[in-house]
């Protein structure tokens, strides 16, 4: 079968006609007259997307005790058709032992080749956080607790070795020496979910800590206006930021000056979905509580405006992006793809189509979300995964 996929690739400014058959590319030529199997002379068409932190989607939560290995591949199918074609599972805060079954049933899931050509490894956020309301944000106080890396040896172990990053709060007790013993492993170290001054964070960054875990979020309310944990992070190029771009967890004018400040060679963009994500409007259980699922997307805690996580998929987040701050297409897919690989070591390629290659594209329009929102979205007409069509 073959199929004609008209848009512009990002770079470019003409459109283009992508002709695949049995899922490979055959042909790339200069948009033609007639007209196209799938999108138009004005629809983009940019790589597969890599999503670094998703806790769930679809109602599939990764900390679900029922939860299975063929919620994974679940998982997998479903954000391919929003153009992620890979993702890192991400595990909160919990009880030891459940965190190691969480991980063993990750790894019975990728047995299956299709997930696990999908699914990079695994992000542990927390348990060694800031106990502190606020900087914990959602995460259950009863189980954070002191640096220890016997506990995270044996993640690694249950994991067979494909822990890819954790987050860490630098200020705790015995943090440095652990983000040491980490770093040395071989996985990455994020900041995130703390309350550490400039001294704190310039340690772990000595120490080996490359990442910020969304930057901006987990932070207390209220904040010294000059000494809090936001600057240090945003001022030191060592450190790479990733950032919710879904306009609720961060406003516009916060995301266009974070962005800035790191510039957009240290900005990774990522959703943070909950298996809210994807669901209708309503109210939800959530981590012992109740939650709501507003018609913006916005998720709350029942009767507050307290945030409890994002519904955003990703390629929305960066259309958002590409809106609202001085970043270019190209710069927003790159945040989304080389940024991220790179920073986590692993060798993975996000190409525009070419003559050859396996289809692996999506190809999406831009619209504005209902009049008023200041949001913007992506209009899916079509996504390649590895050869696959997807949507």
């Amino acid at each position: 079968m073959e199929t004609t996929v008209r848009g512009i690739l990002i770079g470019q400014q003409a459109p283009s006609d992508i002709v695949v058959r049995e899922g490979e590319v055959v042909s790339v030529t200069a948009a033609g007259p007639g007209p196209a199997d799938i999108g138009s002379a004005t629809a983009i068409i940019g790589p597969t997307l890599f999503d670094v932190q998703v806790n769930g989607l679809g109602g599939i939560d990764l900390h679900n005790p029922e939860l299975v290995p063929e919620d994974i591949a679940r998982i997998s199918d479903m954000l391919a058709r929003w153009g992620v074609s890979r993702w890192v599972p991400t595990l909160v805060t919990g009880e030891q032992a459940d965190l190691e079954r969480e991980c063993r049933i990750v790894v019975e899931a990728l047995e299956d080749q299709r997930v696990a050509r999908a699914v990079a490894g695994l992000h542990f956020e927390g348990p060694y956080i800031s106990p502190e309301d606020g900087p914990r944000g959602a995460h259950p106080r009863g189980h954070v607790r002191r640096p220890d890396i016997r506990e995270f040896d044996r993640l690694l172990e249950a994991s067979g070795g494909r822990i890819l990053y954790t987050t860490v709060a630098p200020e705790i007790e015995g943090a440095i020496d652990y983000i040491k013993a980490v770093v040395a492993r071989g996985v990455a170290v994020s900041l995130g979910h703390h309350n550490a001054g400039p001294d704190a964070i310039a340690q772990a960054v000595d120490a080996g800590a490359r990442l910020c875990t969304h930057l901006g979020n987990g932070l207390a309310s209220t904040i010294p206006r000059h000494v809090n944990p936001l600057w240090p992070q945003l001022a030191d190029d060592r450190l790479t930021a990733s950032f919710i771009p879904d306009l609720e967890h961060l406003p516009a004018p916060a995301l266009k000056t974070f962005v800035r400040a790191k510039g957009p060679e240290r900005v990774v963009f990522t959703s943070d979905c909950v298996h809210i994500a994807g669901l209708k409007p309503g109210k939800y259980a959530f981590g012992g509580g109740e939650v709501e699922l507003l018609e913006s997307g916005r998720i709350c805690l029942r009767g507050t405006d307290l945030l409890a996580g994002s519904s955003l998929m990703l390629l929305h987040g960066l259309v958002n992006a590409t809106q609202v701050t001085d970043m270019s297409m190209a710069q927003a897919f790159a945040s989304a793809t080389t940024i991220p690989a790179k920073l986590l070591g692993l060798d993975y390629a996000f190409d525009l189509p070419t003559v050859g290659s396996k289809a692996d594209f999506v190809v999406f329009d831009i619209e504005q979300c209902r009049q008023g929102s200041g949001k913007w979205q992506a209009a899916v007409h079509g996504v390649f995964v590895n050869g696959d069509r997807k949507a």
